[in-house]
């Protein structure tokens, strides 16, 4: 089976650090795929909160996730000190992909590229809704870049 390839965004808009604790690491003693997912989904939430928003009210409307792909690059270990790169990309009607790159700061390796589908939704009426046009220039995308 062919391995996913991830490209990363033609810009990054916000990074955050994170110090791989013990309790992120598996038997192997590296980063567990299931800490990665818990360190990517808070980047998410702090790239939002940096443009004063939340994933429940990005105006007016709540974000869901609708796919997450990683292409892990090299181990991380405990106590290592990663950079997260956040940048946005691939808009349709009702979504984007947020990209993510996460470095070994010492190292200065990708540990991993990962990407995370989002849609909008609005929970009043339990539906997907379209990318509010205030969230378009929020992070700075031309109307014309939208599919």
């Amino acid at each position: 089976m062919p391995r996913i390839k991830i490209s990363t965004p033609e810009r990054f808009l916000f990074g955050m650090e994170r110090t791989v604790g013990i309790s992120d690491v598996n038997y192997a003693k590296h980063l567990d795929s299931v800490a990665m997912v818990n360190i990517l989904h808070e980047a998410r939430l702090q790239f939002l909160a940096s443009l004063g928003l939340t994933e429940a009210n990005i105006y007016g409307l709540g974000m869901v996730v609708t796919d997450l792909a990683v292409d892990y690059r090299t181990e991380s270990f405990a106590n290592d000190l990663l950079i997260i790169d956040v940048g946005v990309g691939k808009f349709n009607r009702y979504g984007f992909d947020i990209g993510f790159q996460v470095t070994n700061s010492a190292l200065e390796t990708i540990v991993c590229n990962a990407k995370m589908g989002v849609v909008f939704f609005d929970f009043d009426k339990r539906a997907i809704a379209p990318v509010p046009e205030a969230f378009k220039s929020h992070v700075g995308l031309p109307e014309s870049r939208v599919a």
